[in-house]
């Protein structure tokens, strides 16, 4: 799996040389917005070598159980970059009690960085392919019942995506100036990118609430 920012390091030849095989799976991400472990577990992960090194905690947490087996320092024929592998089983740092199926989509939990600026992390499973454009929100509804903020996004190219894959999704939501002190509550879900329609859950339900956020005067 390459992470495309800023650039993707490896070329195909690069990577049936360097691991003496031409049947590995290839995966593209933006490292910087998701993450991705495809079948559940792992593989090797490589990053442009900045990247990788880069104080951003989304990067760090994620490359936190695995292992470095390959870092090249300087550019040549390739950009400088880091290889590691990582084997462990994935699961969301707070599991929900009971997952929820949303569409093509199970949300297994999720988790929430130390802020400010308040960010929180989506974990789903791919049941199945989904067939047209997506994208993955997490809207933060304020005491009054309206979104405040707004953390959509996919970081994960959904033509890559294969049943059992976990995808992450990162939600970044600074609360605007003045925010008036009280709970807020995030609310999770997807929707078709050409019509806007959300998908819906078994009960009908348009949005999974997750734990509210107390906002302090």
């Amino acid at each position: 799996a390459q992470c495309t920012t800023p650039t993707v390091p490896l070329t195909e030849a690069a990577i049936a040389d360097g691991f003496g095989r031409d049947d590995l799976r290839l995966l593209f991400f933006d490292c910087g917005t998701a993450w991705v472990y495809p079948q559940g577990s792992g593989g090797w992960y490589a990053l442009f070598r900045p990247t990788a090194l880069a104080d951003d905690p989304f990067i760090r947490r994620r490359l936190a159980d695995a292992r470095l087996t390959y870092e090249q320092h300087y550019s040549g024929q390739l950009p400088p970059f880091a290889i590691y592998e990582s084997s462990a089983p994935a699961a969301p740092p707070v599991p929900l009690a009971a997952p929820v199926r949303l569409g093509p989509l199970t949300l297994l939990g999720y988790a929430r960085a130390p802020g400010p600026p308040l960010e929180i992390e989506t974990w789903w499973r791919v049941e199945s392919r989904p067939e047209r454009p997506l994208s993955l929100m997490l809207h933060l509804v304020g005491p009054g019942g309206t979104p405040v903020v707004v953390g959509d996004g996919l970081g994960v190219p959904r033509e890559q995506w294969q049943a059992g894959d976990i995808i992450v999704q990162r939600h970044r939501l600074p609360l605007p100036d003045g925010a008036p002190p009280g709970d807020y509550t995030p609310e999770a879900g997807a929707y078709w990118l050409d019509t806007l329609e959300r998908w819906r859950t078994a009960t009908g339900a348009d949005t999974i609430p997750l734990p509210p956020v107390t906002v302090r005067p």
